[in-house]
C-alpha cells in the first residue's frame, strides 16, 4: 500500500503543479539516466513505478511480475475512483496518426506514443478521470501501465492535462497542436 500512497501523492503533485501553457515537449531524465517524465503545452507525464524486470525471466516469473503490476494498477484505480468516481478508457491504439488528414493529436498523446516507441510506455488504454476541479481550473488525470517489453520492465505512468484526454471522435474531443 505504500507504493499506492506514493502514487496518489505523485498524482496530487501533478494536479497541484503548474502546467506549461506552450512550448515544445521536454523530457526529464531519471536518476539512472532513463526517462523520468515529460512536460509540454498543457500537460505533465511521469512514471509512478516500474515492475520487476522481465529480461531473462522464465515465462512464469514474467507473468507473476505483470500480474503484480496489474494488481497495483487496480489498487491505484480503485483509490482514484474513490476520489472521482468511475474512469473512462481512452484507447491509445485508436488515436489518429496525424497523417492523411487526421489532423494533429494532443501533445500529451503524441508524447505517450513517443515514449511507447522508445521502450516502456502505455499500450492499449489510458484510464481517465475528469474534469477534476483544481485551483488551476479543470484538469484531466490518466494512468496506464505498459507491459514488459524486451528488457524493459512494466511501467505505470500518470498524466495530468488541462485539456480533455479523449479519443478523436469522442463527443467534445479537442485536438491540440
Amino acid at each position: 500500500m505504500r507504493r499506492i500512497a506514493a502514487a496518489l501523492d505523485a498524482v496530487d503533485t501533478l494536479l497541484d503543479g503548474a502546467l506549461p501553457a506552450s512550448g515544445p515537449v521536454q523530457r526529464e531524465p531519471s536518476p539512472d539516466g532513463g526517462w523520468g517524465g515529460s512536460h509540454g503545452a498543457g500537460f505533465r507525464l511521469e512514471p509512478l513505478w516500474e515492475g520487476r524486470a522481465c529480461h531473462g525471466d522464465p515465462e512464469g516469473e514474467r507473468d507473476a511480475g505483470q500480474e503484480e503490476t496489474g494488481e497495483r494498477l487496480a489498487a491505484l484505480t480503485s483509490a482514484l475512483e474513490d476520489r472521482w468516481g468511475p474512469h473512462r478508457e481512452v484507447s491509445l491504439r485508436a488515436l489518429p496518426s496525424g497523417e492523411g488528414g487526421d489532423g494533429p493529436v494532443l501533445p500529451l498523446l503524441e508524447e505517450l506514443r513517443s515514449v511507447d516507441g522508445d521502450g516502456p510506455g502505455p499500450r492499449g488504454a489510458l484510464l481517465v478521470w475528469g474534469p477534476v476541479v483544481t485551483p488551476h481550473g479543470p484538469r484531466w488525470v490518466a494512468v496506464s501501465t505498459a507491459p514488459c517489453d524486451g528488457d524493459a520492465p512494466p511501467m505505470t505512468v500518470a498524466a495530468v492535462s488541462d485539456v480533455p484526454i479523449e479519443e478523436a471522435g469522442e463527443p467534445g474531443a479537442r485536438r491540440g497542436a
